[in-house]
């Protein structure tokens, strides 16, 4: 799933937003505001609130739209409600995440000056330069290495993959790696162990149910590992017959809390899910496979022998 980038401005701004969005469109999934966001009956402050949980980032076209007397002094200022959507997002996806795109003559907030902004030049005409794909060059690079680094957020896929690396995967690696002692997981010594993390399409079902279906189609067994750093054992899935690699898999059954948080958030009172449940739920669960992606990259023997795929074993 790609990053998704929320872009906001006036109607007057809006062909600005559109370059934007043509420039970015490539890698990253965009929505302009006019992009069927917003529906009809639907509150306008509860809509832009859910969207806030829907994208990965926000840009704000601030562009020249109205004059401003402060101080005895005219300025050309962006539009309020612009305003107000950028001090939305930047409470929801934080500093790192949430930018401002500014007409080079507007007037901003004094609370956030300090804060590097965007910026662009316009003509005679009033119609952004090349300026504008300048800047959005220099965004670019900030926002891939965003992408790339990872950051801790809000969002709960970030808090469980921690958990669930640092309670099952470490501790599962820890007895496999570099060769799995014997009796780890039955009387029989391996030459190699490995990890297998298979990530479920989606969360449509139990993932228990879900889970057992995959271990009975791969031919995987109970086992049990019992570790120095917990008093009480791991239950795994591994092939249990003649082989010289032990391989364990998992299918995380932690991906319910994901789901259930979902559900809180959106207070379902219907069968199946909207779009917006189902876009949230990728956001998701593509933040907890690049976590715990960047977990595993980060750990010498985790790097050495988890991998991490998909229901038909494809390496994600």
């Amino acid at each position: 799933m790609k990053p998704r980038i929320f872009i906001g401005s006036s109607t007057e701004g809006l062909a600005v937003a559109e370059r934007i969005k043509n420039f970015f469109e490539p890698i990253y999934e965009c929505k302009i505001w006019n992009d069927g966001i917003f529906q009809y009956n639907d509150n306008f402050l509860d809509t832009l609130m859910k969207s806030a949980s829907l994208f990965d980032f926000a840009f704000m076209v601030f562009s020249a739209d109205d004059l401003v007397l402060v101080r005895d002094k005219i300025f050309e200022n962006a539009r309020d409600n612009v305003m107000f959507e950028y001090g939305l997002f930047l409470g929801r996806v934080g500093n790192q995440r949430a930018f401002i795109i500014k007409d080079k003559v507007v007037k901003i907030p004094s609370d956030i000056l300090g804060i590097t902004l965007a910026e662009y030049e316009t003509d005679d005409k009033g119609f952004a330069t090349d300026s504008l794909e300048t800047t959005l060059e220099q965004l670019k690079r900030k926002i891939d290495d965003n992408v790339r680094l990872g950051q801790l957020g809000l969002l709960p896929s970030t808090v469980i993959a921690i958990s669930y690396f640092e309670n099952f995967v470490k501790l599962v690696v820890d007895q496999i790696y570099p060769v799995p002692s014997e009796g780890v997981v039955m009387d029989k010594k391996y030459k190699s162990g490995k990890l297998r993390i298979v990530i479920p399409k989606d969360l449509d079902a139990d993932m228990k149910r879900r889970a057992t279906v995959y271990y009975v189609k791969n031919g995987l067994s109970d086992g049990i590992i019992k570790t120095s750093h917990r008093s009480y054992p791991i239950h795994v899935q591994a092939n249990l017959e003649d082989s010289d690699t032990l391989l364990i898999a998992d299918m995380p059954t932690i991906f319910n809390g994901i789901d259930k948080a979902i559900d809180m958030y959106f207070k379902v009172g219907h069968i199946g899910k909207s779009t917006e449940q189902e876009l949230t739920e990728q956001r998701e669960m593509s933040n907890f496979i690049h976590v715990l992606k960047l977990l595993v990259e980060g750990d010498a023997f985790c790097k050495e022998c988890v991998e991490i795929v998909n229901e038909d074993n494809v390496i994600i």
